[in-house]
């Protein structure tokens, strides 16, 4: 079976790319990896920003500015950017093999190395952002947290779709 000319898991691995490219840059770039709130106070913290206010009033800063960064986060930000990043590069090559280059069959095996580079990446990130993270921070995971791990199993699925076709 076939939809617009292109074979149906090979379609369906093309969608889940696209998918799990917006979920993992929703979880990428949101400053809501873990968050509390107590009453009046709340913080909460992403790769890249960490946030907190009374009231209504929120001052954020960014991790970038930080000198003296804990290691453990820098490698968390670079999985995740190295995650982010090989899921852009599938992308692309599903899209040259789709759409350009349809008579290249290694460039589905790119795409599929691309895309369990990507997960792989993405799930040493939260691997080492839970082991090495505050109990603060590890017991009140957000949303952030949770679509990035959802982006790495998307990802991997869009690979296993690539494989299982001819």
């Amino acid at each position: 079976m076939e939809i617009a000319g292109i074979p149906m898991l090979t379609f369906v691995g093309f969608i889940l790319t696209i998918v799990a490219l917006v979920i993992d840059l929703i979880g990428f770039a949101a400053p809501y990896w873990w968050y509390v709130s107590s009453g009046n106070i709340k913080s909460y913290a992403g790769l890249w920003k960490l946030c907190g206010g009374i009231g209504g009033i929120t001052s954020c800063g960014d991790y970038v500015d930080v000198k003296n960064l804990a290691s453990w986060r820098e490698a968390v930000q670079a999985m995740e950017t190295l995650g982010f990043l090989c899921l852009i590069a599938a992308l692309v090559v599903v899209i040259l093999k789709l759409f350009v280059l349809k008579d290249k069959p290694i460039l589905k095996w790119v795409a599929v190395g691309c895309l369990a580079a990507a997960a792989a990446f993405i799930l040493i990130g939260v691997c080492i952002f839970g082991g090495e993270a505050s109990t603060l921070e590890t017991d009140n995971l957000h949303f952030a947290f949770a679509f990035v791990i959802i982006a790495a199993i998307v990802a991997i699925v869009a690979s296993i779709m690539f494989c299982l076709d001819k």
